[in-house]
């Protein structure tokens, strides 16, 4: 217990607001452009990270941020003298973008063009293909647009492409499921369907990204597949699947499955013979907290509520009021996300008596994070629901037992899916 009380307080101590830079977009040179999309104009994105910068002159040089998500390549004779350089993280407002995207300055044209560079996870493939993968910049009337000759290595899973300007750019998606991720109730239906960002009607389904020369804006609303470009539907866990061409329901079972989410497939024919696939995980439960200690049955919190203020969110529940197990998850910082076990990412759960089990594992008189992850999916509204998972793989428990304490470790798995208070 004492753990919890010492995170609690640290958590106070630690929140903190995010603050707002309103930076226009940059014009920049415009190539031939696809206008069979429109594209949408969005709000750029604000400051989300701690920049990178180094100087580069014309011999040419490279920068990139220190997780290597992105790197930047000038080439000799792209400048004419020493120029500093900057990757600055901001948010993502690109509709079809993974992750965070990237302010890369100065916004000048280059004499020789410069190679981007992403360094893709499997995360970013949890609903999309490698092949679907592309990288898009914001132009100066707030439209994001792809640009075409994306290189793809998947040994070393990177998406590069070539340009002579900089700008916001972006990781992104073409072809994915919607939803792609959901929580629903025991019994319910999820209507699925297989989309694009680009134009529904175009020859290739991925032109926008192979051809080298031209850029293509990101669209929206976003289209249906034509049905010459879907294989199949396949769904793996429980449920049952109703294909139609692009589109499929799925009926969730009535109760909370053994084997959660459930996964829905589709594999996507392409032009040159290639097939992708695109995934869509559907968590069955009802509203609450659900755990699994140990790969037993589901326990269902259902009296749950959540917040999230001040850079501190919460997630709470039991059985009903004034009974046990009572559990409690909090983390600082993003809302939303996946982050490991920490003093700022804590999860505690109390059972009968004081049978305690906590986010940490002890090493003699040390006690470490639990190896495992809080997968926060969504935090709405006030009023709306904050959902995600969560698994600790060496949580530990205490439980008084005579006069000595008995200390175990557990494999705990947990989804959520609780109305916000706050």
């Amino acid at each position: 217990m004492k753990h919890f009380w010492k995170v609690t307080l640290l958590a106070i101590l630690l929140a903190a607001c995010q603050g707002k830079e309103k930076i226009d977009p940059q014009p920049v040179p415009d190539p031939g452009v696809d206008n069979n999309n429109n594209g949408v104009v969005v709000p750029v994105g604000v400051v989300d990270g701690t920049p990178v910068t180094k100087v580069i002159g014309p011999t040419g040089g490279t920068i990139a941020t220190e997780d290597k998500r992105i790197a930047i390549e000038v080439p000799a004779g792209a400048v004419s003298g020493d120029i500093s350089f900057t990757i600055q993280p901001i948010t993502n407002t690109n509709i079809a973008g993974l992750g965070k995207a990237f302010r890369i300055t100065p916004h000048q044209t280059l004499t020789k063009p410069a190679t981007i560079t992403i360094h893709y996870e499997n995360s970013d493939l949890e609903r999309t293909f490698v092949e679907a993968l592309g990288i898009a910049y914001q132009d100066n009337q707030g439209k994001w647009k792809a640009v075409g000759g994306v290189q793809l290595n998947k040994e070393m899973k990177t998406v590069t492409v070539k340009t002579t300007h900089f700008s916001d750019w972006s990781f992104f998606e073409a072809v994915f499921v919607e939803p792609g991720l959901q929580f629903v109730d025991p019994g319910s239906t999820v209507k699925l369907s297989a989309k694009s960002y680009f134009n529904a009607g175009m020859e290739d389904l991925l032109s926008p990204l192979t051809q080298e020369g031209v850029e293509t804006y990101i669209n929206s609303p976003k289209n249906d597949l034509p049905l010459k470009y879907i294989e199949n539907w396949e769904l793996a866990g429980a449920g049952k699947l109703t294909p139609d061409g692009s589109r499929a329901v799925y009926l969730a079972p009535g109760d909370i499955p053994a084997t959660n989410p459930a996964t829905v497939s589709v594999r996507i024919k392409l032009k040159d013979g290639a097939i992708g696939l695109v995934l869509a995980r559907i968590f069955v439960m009802p509203e609450g907290i659900a755990l699994k200690v140990d790969g037993g049955p589901w326990e269902l919190l259902g009296a749950a509520t959540g917040s999230s203020s001040n850079g501190v969110a919460r997630i709470g529940g039991l059985p009903w009021e004034g009974s046990t197990p009572e559990c409690s998850v909090f983390w600082i910082g993003a809302p939303v996300g996946r982050r490991s076990w920490s003093v700022e990412t804590h999860f505690q759960m109390q059972r009968t008596g004081n049978h305690i089990f906590m986010s940490f594992y002890q090493v003699g008189q040390t006690s470490l994070p639990s190896p495992g992850y809080l997968d926060v999916a969504s935090v709405g509204a006030v009023g709306d629901y904050m959902t995600g998972t969560f698994r600790l793989e060496r949580a530990s428990s205490q439980k008084p037992e005579g006069d000595h304490v008995i200390y175990r470790e557990h494999k705990i798995d947990g989804v959520f899916r609780v109305k916000r208070l706050i």
